[in-house]
């Protein structure tokens, strides 16, 4: 039998997985609840506008709008494969219940590291999970809920190379292992969305130069001047190669899009690449299609120097918008762990400051061209609510060590003397520290804290659920069954991608030729030209198709249809 004494010691990689064990099971619970509460909530079926075009490219492996987010994509089309019931569109909008939930659990896994409090960890994933940024995110067909994922991800694994509350540091092989994996992930976010490029790459940035400067520290040796440069030269040209090497692999998925424009391009002219392919942009050259990856023509006229008046007006929509998402426990208590965490880990704070305010500079940036600028706070929430689980530990460790005396008591026994107050890597508390008293004053803070979390969600059921949400399907089927056959209908982006969706994916009334056009770009009477042999008709308002020869064909609250009188 082996004493106490004699045995092995662990490596360091096996004790933080003993350590984090317990905790990737609560994140798992989280994962699951989120995930059940989002799918219950999603839109059940075909959306419009972007979620229908996503939900139209990804069945059909087509290339949607800039950047082209050929991750979403991917996982689109492997939902739709292996998901056996739901139309297409509720299999493609499932990829986004499940990044939002993924997101949600990644983020309490990040919380509980950086404030070293399970339970304060929990009420800042309820905050996050029940916002309804990423609540509206999680039931519809956008990209938003996957860079949300994206972003916890990648903060939960550059928070593995910090040293968790209450640990000294993180040895050097598991610090680089960390961060190589977080180039990878780095990657990735860079193809996806470029919040992404602003909010997290800066973050990896600085831990690699904080990692390189602890190298070249620790590899200088007095006695061999004339070999350590050459020697820490090379181990460091190592690591950043390895680094970038981890990048690169994070970029494939770029491959997609450029894969299609091989096999599809070049294309001739309009129509999104149709009949041939949905390939929006139909790019005529490669230099066309890379530039898709990046922005293309929709770079144009998005970002603008912020005036006065328009940077005051984005404060108070982002200050509106914060109120909105947390409510009246949510917003203090954020402002309250904001002030906390940058006590008691200036490096938490620090990271998570980057998040919250260069999103914030990107909305202040952002042109008259982006009608939905309030959608770019999600990458807020984060932050915020990371500041929520900072807030409430700094709460309950206050009501739990009511009595003084058990925080000198701490100090005796860890020999340590940090400043109470302070959350974060610096200073955890233990619950096994507290008398009885502090246990139950605690325990009743706490269910406080999720009541109330709870309570302010459950008032955003009726911003965030689209569980009923019929209205685009019943709209396009009645407007497809009111036109006669090999009909050409012209339509804004709304409601022209619904029909797209009904009519490429779905294979109703393959006869029907769907055009897309804003008539502030191209004129709809000048556009049926176009249509000579066909019967043409228009899906609008009134002022759509004012001065044309039209006749309305069918009335709905959602869009008219209009047909052109010969």
């Amino acid at each position: 039998m082996i004493g106490t004494h004699d045995r092995p010691a662990r490596s360091p990689g096996a004790v933080e997985r003993a350590r984090t064990r317990p905790q990737a099971l609560i994140g798992a619970g989280v994962l699951l609840a989120f995930l059940a509460l989002y799918i219950r909530t999603a839109a059940p079926s075909v959306l419009s506008g972007d979620s229908a075009e996503f939900q139209l490219a990804a069945p059909l492996l087509g290339v949607p709008h800039p950047t082209t987010y050929p991750l979403y994509i991917l996982l689109g089309k492997l939902a739709t494969l292996l998901v056996p019931f739901g139309d297409l569109a509720w299999r493609v909008t499932l990829v986004s219940a499940i990044s939002a939930a993924l997101a949600v659990a990644l983020f309490y896994l990040l919380a509980q590291r950086l404030v070293g409090s399970a339970p304060a960890a929990a009420v800042g994933a309820l905050a996050l999970g029940l916002a309804p940024g990423l609540w509206n995110a999680a039931t519809m067909a956008e990209v938003y809920a996957l860079l949300a994922a994206l972003l916890a991800g990648f903060g939960y694994v550059l928070a593995g190379a910090l040293p968790p509350a209450g640990a000294a540091r993180v040895p050097d092989r598991l610090a680089w292992r960390q961060l190589r994996l977080a180039a990878f992930l780095g990657g990735v976010g860079f193809t996806h969305h470029g919040l992404f490029v602003i909010a997290g790459l800066p973050l990896l940035a600085g831990c690699v130069l904080w990692r390189l400067f602890r190298l070249a520290r620790g590899a200088r040796s007095p006695d061999a001047q004339p070999t350590w440069l050459r020697a820490l030269a090379g181990e460091m040209l190592r690591q950043v190669g390895l680094l970038a090497l981890c990048f690169a692999v994070g970029l494939l998925p770029w491959l997609y899009p450029l894969g299609q424009y091989a096999r599809y391009g070049p294309f001739a002219g309009g129509d999104y690449g149709l009949p041939r392919h949905y390939f929006w942009g139909e790019p005529a050259s490669w230099a066309e299609a890379l530039s898709l990856l990046t922005g293309g023509p929709m770079r144009q006229g998005i970002f603008r120097v912020p005036s006065f008046g328009g940077s005051a007006g984005v404060l108070l929509m982002v200050g509106r918008r914060l109120w909105f998402e947390f409510g009246p426990l949510g917003v203090p208590l954020g402002l309250l762990g904001s002030l906390a965490l940058l006590r008691g880990s200036r490096v938490a704070w620090a990271g998570s400051a980057w998040v919250f305010f260069s999103t914030l500079a990107y909305l202040l940036l952002l042109g008259a061209a982006v009608q939905d600028a309030p959608v770019f706070t999600l990458p807020m929430l984060l932050p915020w609510a990371l500041w929520v689980a900072a807030g409430a530990e700094w709460v309950l460790r206050r009501v739990g060590q009511e009595d003084r005396g058990i925080g000198r008591q701490r100090d005796r026994e860890t020999g340590r003397q940090e400043d109470r107050d302070a959350p974060g890597l610096l200073v955890s508390w233990s619950p096994g520290l507290l008398g009885s008293r502090g246990k139950s004053l605690t325990l009743l803070a706490t269910a406080a804290l999720v009541a109330a979390t709870l309570a302010w969600g459950y008032t955003r059921i009726h911003v965030s659920s689209k569980r009923q949400l019929w209205l685009f399907r019943r709209f396009g089927e009645a407007t497809l069954a009111a036109l006669p056959p090999n009909a050409a209908v012209i339509a804004h982006w709304e409601q022209g991608m619904t029909l797209q969706y009904l009519v490429l994916a779905e294979r109703q009334r393959p006869d029907v030729w769907v055009d897309v056009v804003e008539p502030g770009d191209v004129s709809w009477g000048a556009r049926a030209e176009r249509y000579a042999g066909r019967q043409v008709f228009f899906v609008g308002t009134p002022a759509d198709v004012a001065g044309l020869p039209v006749s309305l064909a069918r009335a709905d609250d959602y869009a008219d249809l209009f047909v052109l009188r010969k």
